[in-house]
């Protein structure tokens, strides 16, 4: 009986302990943003993407895996300053020509490796992050470095990293599709920054 005693202790004890070094936070969606910068000859437009949902795991304080997921059907443009400009610029954005809002209302990012930068120098990026980037229901890898950090007992998570929008079938005035249209098209090559907050 006592060594029976003993036995769910010890397990009592292990698990408090991997409750400890173990832990997955909540993505605070008002606290984090996702924002895009797409370029083409004359310009660039740069817009955000709300969060939605997601989670940052964490070995002690070590970024171990992330996940979030982003409502396309709030997609925004910040740089168009006429209301009805920018209404129409934001609709079609939602169309058949980019993300097909309708069909598809959420993009996500799904960690798959993290690797820690041993010797990041302060406030540069921290952890190379590959991942699964999923818009309009395609899924490609991507990689690139993040800044980590914790804010007291809140995980901030920070980065810029590209995509190439041909590989997700967003056609509309691509090079890649229609290399005859010269300096009338829009690069394949859009920018994410995101910052996100987890608690």
């Amino acid at each position: 009986m006592k060594s029976c005693v003993l036995l769910v202790v010890a397990f009592f004890t292990a698990s408090v302990v991997l409750g400890q070094s173990a832990l997955s936070l909540t993505i605070d969606p008002p606290a984090s943003k996702v924002l895009w910068t797409a370029t083409k000859m004359t310009g660039d437009h740069t817009g955000g993407v709300p969060v939605k949902s997601g989670a940052i795991d964490l070995s002690d304080t070590d970024l171990k895996s992330a996940r979030i997921t982003m409502d396309m059907t709030g997609i925004t443009c910040l740089d168009v300053e006429d209301a009805g400009t920018n209404a129409k610029f934001v609709a079609h954005l939602k169309g058949a020509d980019f993300f097909d809002v309708e069909k598809n209302t959420e993009a996500s990012f799904t960690t798959t490796a993290v690797e820690k930068i041993t010797d990041a120098a302060p406030g540069k990026p921290n952890y190379r992050v590959t991942g699964d980037l999923t818009i309009k229901g395609i899924t490609q890898p991507n990689t690139f470095d993040c800044l980590f950090w914790m804010d007291g007992r809140t995980a901030r998570a920070a980065a810029n990293f590209t995509f190439d929008r041909a590989k997700y079938d967003i056609k509309y005035r691509s090079g890649t599709f229609f290399p005859e249209i010269g300096d009338k098209a829009i690069s394949d090559t859009v920018s994410l920054t995101f910052d996100v907050s987890a608690k």
